[in-house]
């Protein structure tokens, strides 16, 4: 089986989520437990993929989310 690479921007493949973890500490520069990712998914704020307790997630689509919370954040600073 073909392993992703994990900080690869062109790739599509999914990861798991240490792996998850991991990629989104370094794009964020700060500590993203596992947890913290599991909350994202139970939530409904990125979609999970995979089956038997093993969820997968799209680093695209997570950085998707990231990057709009960020414009949300960078709009109400500078709204009020």
């Amino acid at each position: 089986m073909k392993r992703p690479l994990l900080f690869n921007d062109e790739n599509k493949e999914l990861v798991n989520l240490k792996e998850t973890s991991i990629w989104a500490s370094n794009y964020l520069n700060r500590k993203i437990n596992i947890s913290n990712i599991s909350y994202l998914i139970l939530y409904g704020r990125v979609k999970k993929f995979g089956s038997n307790g093993n969820p997968l997630l799209n680093i695209l689509k997570l950085r998707e989310y990231y990057d709009s919370c960020s414009k949300e954040k960078k709009w109400k600073k500078k709204s009020g």
